[in-house]
């Protein structure tokens, strides 16, 4: 039948209009189907990852060793003890474990596990300095042959440090040996490391009872590791953002498909007439035109379900080497497939369905006339618009008749600016924090923290620029979240405190506290805070004096005289120190040795890795912008090619046609970039808050001035290109075949 042929005739005619709105579609179902799948590949292995490798519950450090028997058989624990070593060169520090038997058991994934004179590499590590296996590395002058790629189950976000941003591969990894291997590169070690499996139903008891007998150094329980959480926070987000966004996608594409269709329709209401004196009823015309919904979905989710698919693949490889995940178990994703493809079916049918029904409920007389010309009858005269030009009046009449229309690109510009916004913040908002906290608060270049403390008169450190600090670990009254409060000299040249107007801080003030600390405490000047010591259970109630404006961190700062009254140490202890030059610390009595300079290149370093998601972003928010800003332009076009005929006829440029027809785009485009400059600062500000939580780090997006200007260029440019494209449908629109249309 030849009304069969109609839907198949207008997606022909109007194949840039459908192409776009197919496109969008495909970009909802494919970043269903890329993300869906590939978190639960990733969740999955997870799982049986850990649970294969009998990943920890916890882990401390002691001065000495401990009775292990004891503790399991006190509080009923497996407790193991691993040895682990650093070792530095080239500016590169490979931290060596030796080969656990019970808990955190290292998995193969590549090669066999090691015999004497052998060594296990992290993925990571191997790949980013290009070993091959069977390769030898040298560590502390002794040559190692690699026997393959291991994976720890409490090593799967790879950081040498709990406050490391990013794994830096480059400068960092983790390496296993066998014990008798690693006793002969390590003559010495400071500290005692112990790995524990079971539910310390009190944690306050076992802590303070190692602390007695043993010395506690450091106690940390599974879900305060970071490189086992923040591992989870980032799979755990990734869920979370990727029904919404593709539900976004899937309505923008929904409600311009409606748009489009509205209008398609009602630029036929004469053929749709002719059908009706031709015999056919409601129900067969409406089947006939819901044709068009039914392609663009069929087309646009199985195209971009099977891309999002394959995509998934190669995603998913990138995202476990970013974890260090191994593949464990092979995936079936039948299910998020299936709803990739049918998810967008609901939405862009139903407003396939409600575009031409609304049509069929008109009358004859309506359907003759069509909708255009009765809803501009309808409209009040704007008699404000009088004092202004022809073309502004028209092109402001324009807006507000299609008002609708001009809502939806005001939406997309305010979701492409907060993608981009989004990442442009991101990566400035650490490579701010970094050069903030290290190089304006932070001025020493090496801090070395003891293995115990007290005044450590052993020490002569006369020739040094030295300055004694102390420190301890506390958690808030309901446990949400870790603080270190710091003890440091009252006139400190190492570590320098300012308020939000630059102002210097002195610790003698009292109780100072990091901005990131006040807002999650909800803490102001003067306010009393109860803090609990996550060594001896003890509670405290502290006053904050001041704020420091430091962008990173859950920490406090006082007078170390002070400190160690109120937490109950010796005049003159201390646990660490900061220093301008190396100092020559015994090793047996050194726990922890930081470098600054190191610090902030491996941290500026592990920025530049935010690169490839900001691309991501500016790319997808581009593409959006692009095909929202074209569909919606090109159908203004396409319903007022008779409009554009008649005022070339009548001598206006096409210069001035388009500003008159899509002029108030520009309107609605600087709309939706100036209202979502604000919406992006509080929706990061929300996704922040919700990322950092469960965590140690507390990092605040600003909107910079260049973020703002970069978004703005990548919008303006994506807007002005969609525009170029399509007023060169204007060009196409003759007045000679206008003409013929009427006739015919």
């Amino acid at each position: 039948m030849v009304i069969k042929r109609i839907p198949k005739r207008i997606m022909l005619r109007e194949k840039a209009q459908f192409l776009s709105i197919v496109l969008l579609v495909a970009i909802a179902s494919m970043a269903y189907a890329l993300f869906s799948i590939t978190v639960r590949n990733i969740d999955e292995n997870y799982k049986a990852f850990i649970e294969n490798q009998n990943q920890e519950d916890g882990n401390f450090i002691t001065s000495l060793p401990v009775d292990i028997k004891y503790l399991e058989s006190k509080y009923n624990l497996k407790v193991e003890e691993r040895l682990m070593v650093d070792y530095s060169e080239d500016n590169k520090t490979i931290r060596v474990f030796s080969i656990s038997k019970q808990i955190n058991k290292p998995f193969v994934s590549l090669g066999n596990m090691p015999h004497k004179g052998e060594i296990l590499i992290d993925p990571n590590f191997f790949k980013k300095h290009q070993y091959k296996i069977g390769d030898t590395i040298k560590i502390a002058n002794k040559n190692f042959i690699i026997s393959g790629i291991f994976y720890l189950p409490d090593y799967i976000y790879i950081i040498k440090n709990d406050q490391d941003f990013l794994p830096d591969s480059e400068h960092f990894g983790i390496a296993a040996m066998n014990e008798e291997d690693l006793k002969t590169i390590a003559k010495v070690f400071p500290y005692h490391y112990y790995m524990f499996k079971g539910n310390l139903k009190d944690i306050d008891s076992f802590k303070s009872d190692v602390n007695q007998k043993w010395g506690l150094l450091k106690f940390v329980s599974r879900s305060e590791n970071p490189r086992i959480t923040f591992a989870e926070i980032k799979i755990d987000s990734v869920k979370r953002s990727t029904l919404p966004i593709s539900l976004f996608v899937i309505f923008m594409s929904s409600v311009i498909l409606f748009i489009v269709m509205r209008r398609l329709i009602n630029n036929m209401h004469a053929e749709i007439g002719t059908l009706y004196s031709l015999g056919y009823s409601d129900k067969e015309v409406i089947k006939v035109f819901m044709h068009l919904p039914i392609y663009i979905w069929l087309i646009g989710s199985i195209f971009g379900s099977v891309l999002g698919f394959i995509e998934a693949i190669p995603f998913s490889t990138f995202f476990r080497a970013y974890f260090a995940l191994p593949v464990v178990k092979n995936v079936y994703p039948i299910s998020e497939l299936f709803i990739a493809m049918f998810l967008p079916g609901v939405f862009i049918l139903s407003s396939g369905y409600v575009a031409i029904k609304r049509f069929f409920k008109l009358t004859i007389v309506e359907m003759l006339h069509g909708v255009d010309e009765i809803k501009f009858n309808k409209l009040p005269r704007l008699s404000f618009l009088d004092k202004f030009s022809f073309q502004n009046r028209i092109m402001f009449k324009y807006g507000v008749r299609h008002f609708a229309r001009e809502a939806v690109l005001v939406v997309g510009v305010i979701f492409s600016t907060i993608l981009l916004m989004y990442g442009l913040s991101a990566k400035n908002a650490v490579i701010d924090a970094i050069n903030k906290v290290y190089e304006k608060n932070f001025e020493y270049k090496y801090m070395y923290i003891l293995n115990s403390i007290s005044t450590h008169t052993e020490l002569n450190f006369k020739k040094y620029k030295v300055e004694p600090f102390n420190f301890q670990a506390f958690e808030t009254k309901n446990g949400n979240f870790n603080i270190v409060i710091y003890g440091i000299e009252k006139n400190s040249n190492m570590v320098k405190l300012f308020d939000e107007r630059g102002a210097r801080i002195e610790v003698n003030s009292g109780f100072v506290i990091t901005r990131p600390l006040a807002q999650k405490l909800n803490a102001k000047e003067g306010q009393e805070i109860e803090l609990k010591n996550k060594f001896d259970g003890k509670k405290y109630k502290l006053k904050v004096g001041k704020i420091a404006d430091i962008p990173v961190g859950n920490q406090g700062f006082m007078d170390i005289n002070e400190f160690n009254k109120i937490f109950g140490f010796e005049k003159g202890s201390f646990i660490g120190l900061y220093s301008d030059t190396p100092v020559q610390i015994p090793k047996q009595m050194l726990f922890d040795a930081q470098d600054k300079n190191y610090m902030i290149e491996t941290l500026k370093g592990s920025a530049v890795t935010l690169q490839k998601s900001i691309e991501v972003l500016g790319l997808i928010s581009a593409i959006l912008a692009l095909l929202i800003i074209y569909v919606l332009s090109g159908l203004a076009i396409t319903e007022n090619k008779k409009n554009i005929g008649i005022l070339k006829m009548l001598g206006f440029k096409e210069k001035q046609i388009f500003k008159m027809i899509l002029g108030f785009n520009s309107y609605s485009f600087a709309i939706g970039f100036l209202l979502g400059i604000p919406l992006s600062k509080f929706t990061m500000n929300q996704l922040m808050s919700s990322a950092t939580k469960n965590t140690d780090i507390s990092l605040t997006l600003d909107l910079s001035w260049q973020s703002v200007v970069g978004c703005f260029v990548v919008l303006a440019a994506t807007y002005i290109l969609s525009r170029y494209l399509v007023r060169r449908k204007v060009a196409k629109v003759m007045p000679v075949d206008i003409l013929k249309e009427q006739i015919d």
